[in-house]
């Protein structure tokens, strides 16, 4: 990894104009890893542009620094791209690769579409490793950057439950505060500015949960109706599969939600099914815990679930 971290290191120093772009609705590790990015490469001279074709962000990131600065305009010339968070390169929201390309990521289901791939699968987030890029080279990691990685990290280990969590997610939290982060105003930010809409939502979305496969799963639903009633916009469905997963016999969750162009399935497992190969099949990805895809096409609520519970039986039965 440090010979990755080398040539990625070189080819940034000779480049000029480079832009940091994250996948469609991005996460916390994806806008966090992209933006603490911003200040080390504007330390370095360089012209920088933050984009991400999504609109409008997430609002419960607005307090990162920076993150004004993201725009869904690419410019007209650049001479390398750094994409965060990004299994494929259909999810970067561009149409071609026009530059060099430095692909970071921590999902094992990534398809490698860089010129040069860090790719760590056994990273508990992307951030973790743009931090471990930064401590490879000897790179200053100042505070904005920091807050952008804690936080990165605090979102995509669920705040340092996953099994992802050991002693050096812990060991790079602690530097993060070395460099100034402030702990409990990150937390205030992501934990503490809850939307009525959302939990408006959850009440509805959790009339519709179902059991099935002797308690070990259990399916929600987010149609676009309950959307509008509830005046709720997506991000407020991002926690809801993990709360139904909290259920006890519950092993794996899986919400379905209606969008424009298909359903949205988020999965998510508690102890030992690999919930990532369920993706993949239908097109998407992600992690042995948490993986989604969207079914695109004629499809509805009951036809995806009758698909996913046959995927969930046999996969229970292999995994357990």
């Amino acid at each position: 990894m440090d010979n990755l971290f080398k040539e990625a290191f070189e080819k940034i120093k000779e480049s000029n104009n480079i832009v940091l772009i994250s996948h469609i609705n991005p996460d916390g590790d994806a806008l966090g890893s992209s933006l603490s990015m911003y200040p080390v490469l504007k330390r370095m001279g360089k012209k920088v542009t933050i984009f991400n074709a999504t609109k409008p962000l997430p609002e419960y990131l607005d307090f990162l620094p920076n993150f004004n600065k993201v725009t869904d305009k690419l410019p007209k010339n650049f001479d390398l791209m750094i994409s965060f968070d990004c299994g494929s390169f259909d999810r970067l929201g561009i149409e071609k690769k026009t530059a060099f390309l430095i692909n970071f990521d921590h999902h094992i289901s990534n398809t490698e579409y860089g010129d040069i791939n860090i790719i760590d699968p056994n990273a508990a987030s992307t951030s973790q490793v743009v931090y471990n890029f930064c401590k490879s080279n000897g790179i200053d990691i100042d505070k904005e950057s920091a807050t952008c990685m804690y936080t990165a990290l605090i979102t995509d280990t669920g705040s340092f439950q996953y099994e992802s969590v050991n002693d050096k997610v812990f060991e790079m939290a602690a530097d993060m505060v070395r460099c100034g982060v402030e702990p409990a105003y990150v937390s205030k930010m992501l934990f503490q500015r809850d939307r009525l809409s959302r939990l408006r939502l959850l009440a509805k979305a959790y009339e519709t949960i179902e059991m099935c496969c002797d308690g070990r799963v259990a399916f929600v639903e987010v149609t676009r109706e309950m959307m509008e009633i509830t005046g709720a916009i997506k991000e407020d469905t991002d926690t809801i599969v993990n709360s139904v997963r909290a259920i006890a016999p519950v092993e794996i969750a899986a919400m379905l939600r209606e969008d424009e162009d298909g359903i949205k399935i988020s999965l998510r497992s508690k102890n030992y099914a690999d919930v990532s190969k369920i993706a993949v099949k239908y097109g998407g990805g992600g992690h042995i815990r948490a993986a989604g895809a969207t079914l695109k096409g004629e499809f509805d609520f009951s036809k995806v679930k009758e698909m996913l519970k046959k995927d969930f039986q046999n996969l229970l039965k292999g995994d357990k």
